[in-house]
């Protein structure tokens, strides 16, 4: 009587499939933000009214020939139904691995189903709510705690090997691009300055942006340090150690900027940039 695990991943899909459809048409009309919004909500009240309702099913239960009980066999209420939904936040950041416990379990219950005290039953399945009565559990069983350790394990697995490296990379390359910006910016203005002012090319003329002189050719800048060089600038960026990373040189001459790694950990930098 209690419906299997493939049944409720085919019912899952067709309802997703509804909600991919809706989100594409509402981008469409009212933009990303106001659709994201827009379909949660819409979703909440899916599948809030319908398994309350008294088909006691989304679309995709129905077509599948599924229902939606509680502990007693009984139609949800509005908040019950309410309550599974919430509860399907703790199944999805397990990764769905709350949702394949229900092959293991005698009831077919999910871990949104454990949380909530409910259960997905075949359509024509009758209860006599007095002999259908189940002990109560708490929310955190031991499968729960479980599930949840294996969605930090993975999850924490997935930041060490993708998340942090994707970050790094983009972090490298605002940074070098606000740097080159810098360098372009510094070299326009000095080589302005110097010929307006018949002064010393090899003397910084003034103050750039947040940059302040440390030495005449030296120009102490936030993550940076601009040098003048004879044939152009150099910014040489730094580890929190103190060590120089990498260089960034722009030529005098319009060509472009050439990235020479002093670290190990330049090397990926200047690959992307040379």
């Amino acid at each position: 009587m209690y419906a299997g695990v493939w049944k409720r991943l085919f019912a899952f899909l067709i309802d997703a499939a509804v909600f991919v459809i809706l989100f594409w048409v509402l981008t469409q009309t009212a933009g990303i933000t106001t659709a994201s919004v827009a379909t949660v909500v819409i979703i909440w009240l899916y599948y809030a009214l319908m398994e309350s309702s008294p088909m006691q099913a989304s679309l995709g239960k129905i077509i599948m020939g599924l229902k939606v009980v509680d502990r007693r066999g009984r139609r949800l209420t509005f908040w019950q139904a309410t309550e599974r939904i919430l509860s399907k936040i703790v199944t999805n950041i397990t990764f769905y691995f709350g949702f394949f416990i229900a092959a293991f379990d005698n009831k077919r219950q999910t871990l949104h189903d454990r949380i909530s005290h409910s259960a997905v039953v075949l359509k024509n399945t009758e209860f006599d709510p007095d002999d259908f009565v189940e002990a109560e559990d708490n929310s955190l069983t031991l499968v729960t705690i479980v599930s949840i350790l294996l969605a930090l394990v993975f999850v924490s697995a997935l930041l060490m090997t993708v998340a942090l490296p994707q970050y790094r990379q983009m972090a490298n390359q605002v940074e070098t691009s606000f740097i080159t910006e810098a360098l372009s910016r510094a070299e326009t203005l000095q080589l302005q300055r110097v010929k307006e002012g018949q002064l010393d090319p090899n003397v910084w003329q003034g103050d750039f942006d947040e940059c302040q002189k440390l030495t005449p050719r030296i120009m102490k800048c936030p993550g940076f340090e601009m040098m003048l060089m004879p044939a152009g600038i150099t910014a040489a960026v730094r580890t929190p150690a103190g060590d120089l990373l990498y260089t960034l040189f722009k030529p005098y001459d319009g060509s472009p900027v050439v990235c020479t790694a002093a670290l190990p950990e330049g090397k990926n930098i200047c690959s992307e940039i040379n």
